[in-house]
């Protein structure tokens, strides 16, 4: 069953291709509203005419509309923009509204035609939005996704953010905005999982388009020793304050995969090139750094680990399910593994012979953390050193030193 979100944006697609006959002949959305058997019309023209006549069902009742009337403005704004084809800047002063304006009466407008086809798509099924709020369908939404098995790799992030610009080229265009990239010379590969972080930037580019007040949003990069920072820039509208901060707001769930990708999420007002300038960066680590793997099935446990090594040229990976261990370990072959003995389904003794049993990770030195003081049992299994818990910083760093994975030990 097509989720809101996609049939969302084929609506928008769709849309945007009005008159390409091409790219509506063979577009998605034909194929959720079939041609009648007996219609001999080509399948572009049934989508075409399926979208004029919902934009004619927002056409309040009436032959002639008042000058700046609110009630017809997502009629007049569907049907200039998509049937007439003007430009953005034409139908701003057909209506008489300021860029900001339009935008939002845009968005409205949009939003309508989507509730619209959807209940002539799904009759009886709820719009998700509906269904709780946006909050609730956040939460939803996120949770469905919680099950995806996030898998690391080295990947090029240059040729991510290219495919990710030419996906949105005709968003972008439809929007009367630019997208302008400016990413240095020879950026590192990136430790990461490819099909989140291009989610996350679709989504961080989209929240770009929804928030700006200026038709410009640059992309570009910077590089430190231990991560590359990926941002996008753009000059706000009075929105971002609230959407940036509020519970349920678009950015939350971009934080939560950027959480499990071992990566940040930092949206600030920032003195820029303009006066209300506004940039996101995500914060990602180098593939070329030290990797440390974390076996803990607390999430809290896992951030206490990068806090701790966030000075340090080591990349905390967190695994939470034990049957996950041995095929991570496998694939990033880590510096170190750090193992919590009480895991659920797998514990921490069985994880760890599994790991010294296999030859591509029996090498890899192991160290055993647990509430029960059991150094001699760790080291008889194989292990490679002992952390009583609860850890300090001191107490991991130290280990680390001892591992010679630090050039010093703590002091």
């Amino acid at each position: 069953m097509m989720e809101y979100t996609e049939f969302d944006r084929l609506v928008r697609d769709a849309l945007a291709n009005f008159y390409d006959s091409a790219a509506l002949e063979t577009h998605p959305l034909a194929s959720v509203f079939p041609r009648p058997l007996d219609q001999q019309r080509s399948r572009a023209d049934h989508l075409r005419d399926l979208l004029l006549r919902a934009i004619e069902r927002l056409r309040p009742p009436g032959k002639e509309h008042p000058t700046g009337s609110v009630e017809w403005r997502p009629y007049l704004i569907l049907y200039g923009r998509y049937v007439e084809g003007i430009s953005l800047q034409e139908l701003q002063a057909r209506l008489s509204l300021s860029e900001r304006q339009l935008r939002r009466e845009s968005s409205r407008a949009l939003r309508a035609i989507v509730a619209l086809l959807w209940d002539q798509a799904f009759p009886g099924r709820a719009i998700p939005e509906e269904e709780g709020g946006e909050r609730a369908y956040l939460e939803r939404w996120v949770n469905s996704l919680r099950a995806y098995d996030v898998t690391l790799e080295s990947l090029d992030l240059a040729e991510i953010v290219r495919g990710v610009e030419d996906i949105l080229r005709r968003r972008v265009q439809s929007e009367g905005a630019s997208l302008s990239l400016i990413l240095p010379e020879g950026l590192p590969h990136i430790l990461t999982d490819r099909v989140i972080l291009r989610q996350i930037l679709l989504s961080l580019v989209c929240y770009a388009l929804d928030m700006r007040s200026d038709g410009l949003i640059i992309m570009g990069a910077e590089v430190s020793e231990s991560q590359v920072t990926l941002w996008i820039e753009f000059q706000s509208d009075d929105r971002l304050s609230l959407a940036a901060n509020e519970e349920g707001a678009p950015l939350e769930a971009v934080r939560y995969w950027a959480q499990r990708l071992g990566a940040t999420l930092q949206a600030v007002k920032a003195p820029g090139r303009w006066a209300n300038s506004v940039r996101l960066a995500l914060l990602l680590p180098r593939a070329d750094q030290s990797v440390v793997l974390v076996v803990d099935d607390q999430e809290p446990a896992i951030r206490m680990y990068r806090r701790y090594l966030s000075r340090s040229n080591l990349q905390v990976v967190g695994v939470q399910e034990g049957d996950k261990v041995l095929p991570s370990a496998r694939r990033l072959q880590p510096r170190v593994i750090i193992l919590d003995i009480m895991m659920p389904t797998i514990d921490g003794w069985e994880i760890l012979q599994s790991l010294q049993t296999d030859p591509e990770t029996r090498h890899i030195p192991v160290i055993v953390c647990s509430v029960w003081d059991e150094p001699e049992l760790a080291s008889s299994l194989g292990a490679a050193d002992f952390l009583k818990k609860p850890i300090t910083q001191k107490d991991l760093l130290n280990a680390l030193a001892r591992l010679r994975l630090l050039d010093i030990p703590a002091g």
